[in-house]
């Protein structure tokens, strides 16, 4: 397995433990978000790197969203 797919896969992986946070109240929304964010970056320099144009555009548009929750619940 390429490390391009293992850390597409960890991004995935901290995502959805993000959005677990945030259903299953286990913690503050803004460390969800924060959460969220870093799995975002990580796949938006994966995307990057592969040249996925769309994959990237869409998580840029994630990266700011999660900026702008950071941002209203700090």
């Amino acid at each position: 397995m390429r490390w391009n797919s293992i850390w597409k896969w960890v991004s995935v992986v901290i995502t959805i433990l993000a959005a677990l946070t945030i259903s299953l109240k286990v913690t503050d929304i803004l460390i969800s978000y924060v959460i969220f964010l870093v799995g975002h970056l990580s796949m938006a320099f994966i995307m990057l790197k592969d040249r996925d144009w769309s994959l990237f555009s869409m998580n840029i548009i994630w990266i700011i969203i999660d900026i702008t929750g950071i941002i209203t619940w700090r």
